[in-house]
Order: structure tokens, then sequence, then C-alpha cells
């Protein structure tokens, strides 16, 4: 047969204009494709010329071409005439009359007369009440795999009589229903965790917002705009539920992008910017976040000023940053207001003002900046733009921490060690026992700077070689300064070399060239010790003693300097 006289292509053709599929809606030029399969006998033909003369309010004409549908036996024909009996279009209001075209449809097995049926028995149009007839249709339709009847029916177990309602069954159909995309449905199991219902109250809060967002990402895949916005920040973020994954955000980001959303723009942007679940591209970053910019959006001004004070694919540039971290800072935006006021604080733009960086920082703490007690707390520890308070540094210090800022730990242990040296007896045993602590804590995430890791293991391992939390324990010493050498820390290196030269000169040597070989002059001076006294192992050399206390004092390591005045 020819392709052209296939019912079902024409009807499909004709669907495309009468709804405007992917093209201008024309409902002219839908009636001769469905003419032309109406006039070869074909039922859902006739029915759609029905329906282009009901659009055309042609009653008649549309009565007679469903009713012929009728009689080839397709039961939506039934459905829309009862709809116009319920409308009174072609003839009168009538409810009853509409309620006989749908139970007619029913009989034929179609799930959507299933579905109207039962909602007429629920709502009594046409008919008297009656619930149990509601199951019984929504029940049909749901066990042929309608989604609509599937929803209802979930809806039931939510709502009907204590004896049968059930919020675990009603869970079952939902789920089915959005295993078939249906948008209602998840909206309704949303619903059922965040209120939360009834059943669902014994189950833990964490639990419930894991529900949550698992139908939230559900919602995200049907389109939804607003969920693909949360789930893709939620995901490229973190949050109390949900991991950091880039990738899915990556992903989530580009098909915002592609509909032309802003957070899309942004977080793509962001994306390449840092390679954050795909490849770094600094360019494309620049673009999407500028685009982003330029709809007014504060996150993507701020990440612009990140570009141009870090030089991510363009010359460092701290001016253009701070233009950029001040048009976000005026929408009240918090990492842009501590931007500006660490440029102030590092002397990276003109007329910089420590009392400008104190202010920037403490109205970003105002707005929710989670950084902001920490850069607080080092203002204040060092008097930029206001009065040195130790107890103040500590205060903020402490806020970072509980904000689960990382850098808190280090720089809060830092200062009660540092405060401990001025106490003496329970109090400094206290300062440091809390520097100790705080050591620990910072040791234990893996988000620490190298640099400071590596101190933060030098001066625990101090703290037990010196006896400040308990006893001497050289022990335990030892393990910290290993530690902390392979952290890269020279002192701690130079530390074991002392503990070991002794009875293992050879390993004890190897921690002390590794020192020198980061140019510590220490280790230098040390090593003219080992040649000037000798070893179980090595004969003393004062002259290549005297070439590595030279080195030392090249270096301006003092006791170098005095030793060489003695040789």
């Amino acid at each position: 047969m020819n392709d052209t006289k296939n019912p079902k292509m024409l009807n499909e053709m004709g669907d495309r204009y009468f709804e405007g599929r992917n093209t201008e809606q024309n409902i002219e030029l839908a009636y001769t494709y469905y003419k032309q399969a109406a006039d070869t006998g074909n039922p859902v033909g006739l029915y759609n010329v029905g329906r282009y003369f009901l659009a055309k309010e042609q009653y008649k004409n549309a009565i007679d071409y469903l009713t012929k549908a009728l009689s080839s036996g397709y039961a939506q024909a039934y459905l829309l005439l009862a709809e116009m009996a319920m409308s009174g279009k072609g003839m009168r209001k009538n409810k009853k009359k509409a309620f006989k075209y749908t139970q007619e449809g029913a009989k034929f097995g179609d799930t959507d007369a299933y579905n109207q049926l039962a909602r007429y028995y629920l709502e009594g149009i046409g008919c008297s009440k009656d619930e149990r007839k509601a199951w019984e249709y929504y029940q049909k339709s749901a066990d042929l795999d309608n989604v609509v009847g599937m929803y209802q029916l979930a809806r039931l177990h939510l709502s009907s009589q204590p004896g049968r309602k059930s919020a675990q069954n009603a869970l079952h159909w939902l789920d089915k229903a959005i295993e078939m995309k249906y948008v209602p449905a998840i909206h309704l199991a949303i619903e059922l965790y965040q209120t939360p219902h009834p059943e669902f109250k014994k189950r833990s809060q964490t639990f419930r917002e894991e529900m949550i967002f698992y139908y939230l990402e559900k919602l995200a895949q049907s389109g939804d705009v607003p969920a693909l916005e949360k789930v893709a920040l939620d995901y490229y973020e973190g949050s109390s539920v949900t991991k950091m994954n880039h990738e899915k955000a990556r992903a989530y980001f580009q098909i915002l992008s592609d509909k032309n959303q802003t957070i899309g723009l942004y977080g793509l942007g962001s994306s390449f910017l840092y390679g954050h679940g795909g490849v770094k591209d600094h360019k494309k970053a620049k673009v999407l976040l500028e685009q982003a910019a330029e709809r007014g959006f504060e996150k993507a001004m701020a990440k612009l000023g990140e570009i141009y004070r870090l030089g991510f694919g363009v010359t460092a540039d701290p001016e253009q940053a701070m233009k950029w971290y001040y048009d976000a800072a005026k929408k009240d935006h918090p990492e842009a207001l501590l931007n500006l006021g660490l440029l102030h604080y590092r002397n990276e733009i003109p007329h910089a003002s420590g009392e400008l960086a104190f202010k920037y920082v403490e109205n970003a703490k105002k707005k929710g900046s989670i950084q902001a007690d920490y850069w607080l707390g080092i203002f204040y520890e060092k008097g930029v733009g206001v009065p040195v308070s130790a107890t103040l540094s500590e205060k903020h210090l402490l806020q970072a921490i509980q904000n689960n800022v990382v850098a808190a730990h280090y720089k809060y242990a830092m200062l009660q060690y540092d405060q401990a040296q001025m106490v003496k007896g329970k109090k400094k045993q206290k300062r440091m026992f809390e520097a100790f602590e705080h050591f620990r804590a910072y040791l234990k995430s893996p988000s620490g700077a190298k640099s400071n890791q590596s101190m933060a293991a030098y001066q625990i391992a101090l703290m037990f070689h010196q006896g400040f939390v308990r006893d001497p324990n050289l022990r335990t010493a030892r393990y910290w300064y290993e530690y902390a050498s392979e952290l890269g820390h020279p002192k701690a290196m130079i530390e074991v070399y002392r503990m070991l030269k002794k009875n293992e000169p050879v390993h004890a040597l190897k921690y002390l060239n590794h020192a020198m070989e980061l140019n510590d002059p220490e280790a230098w001076y040390e090593l003219g010790v080992y040649f000037l006294e000798g070893s179980s192992i090595q004969s003393a050399d004062p002259a290549r003693a005297k070439e590595y206390f030279l080195h030392a004092a090249r270096l301006k390591f003092k006791p170098a300097v005095d030793r060489l005045a003695m040789l």
C-alpha cells in the first residue's frame, strides 16, 4: 500500500498539524489528512474528523463522524461524546448521558474510559456516588498499566476509609506510575515525604530527605526546570543527604544550559572553570559565566571575579576582579564580599585598607559566608582594621570550626599553642591540650594544605617530645616526627636524625640528607657537626665539616656563624 494512503500515517500527519507538534498549528491541513484516513473507513480517522468539526463548532458533523467511529468500535469516541454532553456542545447538557457514553466506552476495555467512569462514580456525576465502583475501575485501569489509573488508585489508598487506607500501597502504585514518567505521581510522592504522611513520621528526617531527593531527581529527569536546578546544585555542592557528584551535576547543568536557563550557564561555566565532572576549559567557562552575569546572576559575577583574581585563562587582574566582585557584592553575594575584603587585606588593589578589609569580611559574615569567621579570627589576631584581640580571634575561629571550615582547626591550634607559651601550670596544659586536639582534627581532613599538615604533625611531635600534653614520650614523638617528615617538614627530619644518629646512623643520615635537599640551614649545620665529631661509621673530617658550616652560615644560620668563629 502507498504510504500516503496508509491510515496510520495519515492520522499521525494530521495529529502533527492539529496539535502543532514541531510545526505551526494548522487544523485545516490536519483535516485533509484525517479525511483521507476516514474515507478508508478507518475508525481513528473518523474520530479525528469528529474532533476537527468539534473544534470548528460544527457539532452536527462532529456527532455524525463520532457515531461512525463508534460503529467501528472506537471507544475514544464515547469519551468525546461524553465531553460534549457534559458541556452542552451539540446537545443539551446532560450528566446522565455523559455517564452512559462513558459506561459504553468502558465495555470496550478502554483504560481512559475506566478512569473517567471511576471519577464519575467517585464524584457522583450522572450517577449515585459509589466509592467501591470507583476503586474497581481505577484498579482495572492500573492493572492495564494506565498511569492515570495508577495515580488515582494511589490517591484512593491515601484518602479512603481507614480500613482501605495504605500509604505503602499508594507508594507502590505511585512508583509504577513514576517508572512511566508520570509527573503528577512524582509530585505526590514528594508531598508524602515532605508533609510528611502519618505513616512516614516514624522514619528519620534523614531518610525522608533522601527519599525527597530521590523523587526530585525523577522529576528532574522529566525535564522539570526547578527540579533540574535543585538536583544539579545539590550534586555540585553536596548537601546533608547528597554526596558531591560533579559528573552528574555537569550533566544536569548541560541540560539546563540547553534550555537556556541561567543556572545551567552558571553551573556549566563553573564546571569548565575547575574541570569538575569533565574537561577543564577556561575559555568556555568565561563565555558561559559572562552570559549568566549579563542576566544579573550574582554567583556568575563572583566566579568572573575569581577568574581575573587567579588568572584562569586570562592575565591576572585584581582591579578587574574587584569590579566583578563589587557587582556581585551589590546583590549581597557573601563570597564576593569576602573576596573584596581579601583583596584589601592582601594589598592587591590601589588604596587597599585594613579597615575596608574588615568591613567587607564582617558584612560577608552577616550575609552568610561560612568562611568569614575564619578570616575575622585572623584579622583579630593580627589587628587588621581592628585592635588585636586574642579573645575575639578565638571566638571567630571556634565559630568557623562549627561551620566546618577545616583551616580553622589549624589556625585555632596555632593560636592556642602560642598563647600557651605565655602562661604556666594548668592554664598552659589546658591550652596545649586544646592545640593538640585541633592539630589532630586538622590532620584527619583530606582537604588540609600539605604545608600546614606537616607543621601540625611537627607541633604534635614537639608536644610529646617536651611533655607539654603529658609526660615526655619519645616513641610517640618519633612517630609524629616521622609523619611530619613524610609530609615534607625539614625540622621534623632533623629531629628524627637526632633521635637515630647514635644507634641507626645510616638511617638517620637519610633524614638529614632529605632536609638538606630542602636547603634547610640547620640540616647543613648538623651535617657539619657530624663530620666534625665523627661517628661509628665516619671518621672526623674537620675540613669537610667547615664546608657545611660555611653553607649554613651563608643561609644566615647563627650557630654556624658562631661555630666558624671557633674553628
